[in-house]
């Protein structure tokens, strides 16, 4: 496996269908165990960025290297958090990131320590009583964490998420960052969150993308105000998020 602590470089990368261009002319380099949270409006391809990271589909022009060599998403570990959460209706909460966690390390069975590693994720995320509950008997908060429980579980390289906190209510929406945070600082991995929510952006990202659209572009990258994630709480009443915010809905208008 490709040694992690080096950036994950795009390079104009292009995505086009038979109809539109969707992505041009992109380039963005990840550094290892940052949040890269992505705004722009609807059209400006977030997803798509997304899908090309994740390997789902394969950019039109430009290029991904990671330590000088090509990035292929195939030959690495990718967690993925889709808006729908991906969970199947026939697989206990429990279930679902036990066998995300034996096909991503391509395994059989798992070992004593490892599911010892599982259930304490399970509780890191406060699930312990939803582990054998199917998805119609979990909340949307729940489903959600069940969602990221997976993800964290898989080890991965590059964490995915899209738009994971969309459906949720403003308080549940709340606990569900800071359980992320609190989470993800125990298990730090490069990670590409999208998000139409300005404040959320610069809460949970390290660094804050802005796209423009038709085609999708990087508008501009700015660091996000909130360097201590631990102390998300606090920030959430400090006014200097909220001043950056303004300007960034600037730029989204």
């Amino acid at each position: 496996m490709t040694n992690v602590k080096t950036p994950l470089v795009l390079q104009k990368i292009g995505y086009e269908t038979a109809e539109k261009p969707i992505l041009a002319d992109l380039s963005l380099s990840l550094a290892e165990n940052q949040i890269y949270t992505v705004i722009g409006p609807s059209g400006a391809g977030k997803t798509t960025l997304l899908r090309i990271l994740a390997g789902l589909i394969t950019p039109t022009t430009g290029e991904m290297t990671l330590a000088q060599q090509p990035y292929r998403p195939s030959q690495h570990r990718i967690a993925l958090v889709p808006q729908d959460y991906g969970l199947l209706p026939w697989q206990t909460a429990q279930q679902a990131v036990i066998d995300a966690v034996k096909t991503s390390r391509q395994q059989k069975k798992l070992t004593d320590v490892e599911l010892a590693e599982v259930r304490q994720l399970f509780k890191d995320m406060e699930l312990v009583k939803e582990n054998q509950r199917y998805p119609n008997q979990l909340s949307g908060g729940q489903k959600q964490r069940v969602a990221i429980a997976r993800a964290f579980a898989c080890e991965s390289e590059l964490l995915l998420m899209d738009e994971p906190f969309s459906a949720l209510d403003a308080l549940t929406r709340e606990k569900a960052q800071a359980l992320f945070l609190s989470n993800w600082l125990k298990r730090p991995t490069r990670t590409l969150f999208i998000t139409h929510d300005v404040t959320e952006a610069l809460l949970v990202g390290h660094q804050v993308i802005v796209m423009e659209k038709e085609p999708g572009r990087i508008k501009e990258i700015l660091p996000s105000p909130v360097t201590d994630k631990s102390q998300l709480e606090d920030d959430r009443t400090s006014q200097e998020p909220f001043e950056t915010a303004a300007y960034l809905r600037g730029q989204l208008s």
